[in-house]
């Protein structure tokens, strides 16, 4: 598809799609024939009344739509307040934690990713005990200028779990809100293999323009793009990042918190992990996997809910 960008209204022949886009290995005219009809196909094209691809018979191809060329994404000033449209509206705090221990361990961690060191903090507890109260009573105390809060939850599933599904989900709910238009931006410059699992958020020609991006997509490279998606929130803010019901969680979200752990770059980043005791869901052996080496490392710290206090 870069191709066809690039040379718009020029003719690109069938040579110079061999040579760019195979890079020299030997495949035949079906294997072009298909690429260019799984592109037109992405872009609702017709090739008998084509808008986006035409066929020059014997010859090659040309793009017939103009393209223009937008300025490089900078992360600016007004995009950092933008996205401090993250900020959960937290509800009122419940009384049983307005001194608890618990909710101090919680303000120290806070603390210290402000200053630039990563901070993630186990929360576990049986069923009603009140980690989703605690979390709340946390944010409805916690402030801090331009302060950005995502917070994914998991959901116990009978089959085969999305890779990142906590996650995804939590973004495109972002994406559809008043101010979503810059966590777009910014998911298509640092994580478009991400971006490109949320396609309902674009319209026609976004998608167009993004599939040229994830053409080698794998879970291999959304880890990595999805790592340094989130970094770039807790570059020059506190960015907290909440995970609900983490028994029922994926390997690959876990293994993504995990990766950003054993970065070595300050990071204002909060992670809070929150799951219950005795519930041996799919992400149960690998949160104990995480625990144990990030607890032995001194990167990680643990909080075990008891029973209510009044």
């Amino acid at each position: 598809m870069q191709y066809f960008l690039l040379d718009s209204g020029r003719l690109i022949s069938h040579e110079v799609l061999f040579d760019t886009v195979w890079d020299g290995r030997i495949v035949d005219d079906l294997a072009l024939r298909l690429a260019v009809n799984s592109l037109r196909n992405v872009l609702h094209d017709e090739s008998k009344s084509p808008q986006y691809i035409a066929t020059v018979c014997k010859r090659g191809y040309r793009f017939l739509a103009e393209v223009t060329v937008k300025e490089p994404y900078r992360i600016t000033e007004a995009n950092e307040t933008g996205l401090s449209h993250y900020r959960l509206q937290a509800q009122a705090s419940p009384a049983r934690f307005e001194c608890t221990q618990e909710l101090v361990e919680l303000q120290e961690a806070f603390q210290k990713a402000s200053n630039g060191i990563r901070r993630l903090v186990f929360m576990q507890g049986d069923q009603s005990i009140g980690k989703t109260a605690l979390i709340d009573s946390f944010l409805a105390k916690v402030q801090h200028p331009g302060l950005s809060v995502l917070r994914a939850r998991c959901v116990q599933m009978g089959g085969v779990v999305e890779p990142f599904l906590p996650l995804l989900e939590a973004l495109q709910r972002r994406c559809r809100e008043p101010n979503g238009r810059l966590i777009i931006e910014r998911l298509n410059h640092f994580a478009p293999t991400w971006l490109y699992q949320m396609l309902n958020v674009l319209d026609s020609d976004e998608i167009a323009m993004l599939y040229p991006k994830v053409s080698h997509s794998n879970t291999g490279r959304m880890l990595r793009e999805g790592v340094d998606f989130f970094e770039t929130l807790s570059d020059n803010s506190p960015f907290i990042l909440i995970l609900d019901n983490a028994q029922w969680c994926d390997d690959f979200t876990l293994d993504l918190l995990n990766f950003m752990m054993f970065r070595c770059s300050p990071a204002k980043l909060l992670i809070i992990v929150s799951f219950r005791l005795g519930d041996y869901g799919p992400g149960a052996r690998r949160i104990e996997e995480m625990r144990a080496e990030l607890l032995r490392r001194g990167l990680c710290q643990e909080m075990s809910l008891q029973k209510c206090r009044s």
